[in-house]
């Protein structure tokens, strides 16, 4: 699985632990940092909201990462 616990750290987006924003990896690169806050502390994302699901499929990040933030119908 391309975006396993065990295997590398491939994932396209990161969170700024301040300000909570989604980075994508190339911001990193090109601002050393958050480009909202300037933080340079980030983790990887753990749940998203349906405005920045649709953000990101807008920006055509790969499926198989935002099927991992897919909900799962209630009862199941």
């Amino acid at each position: 699985m391309k975006y396993s616990k065990d295997g590398s750290f491939d994932d396209p987006v990161i969170r700024c632990t301040e300000c909570q924003r989604l980075i994508f990896r190339g911001e990193i690169e090109k601002f050393g940092g958050c480009p909202k806050c300037s933080n340079r502390r980030m983790r990887n994302v753990l749940n998203l909201n349906g405005e920045e699901m649709e953000m990101l499929r807008k920006k055509q990040v790969d499926e198989n990462f935002l099927k991992l933030f897919e909900g799962v119908p209630d009862g199941e």
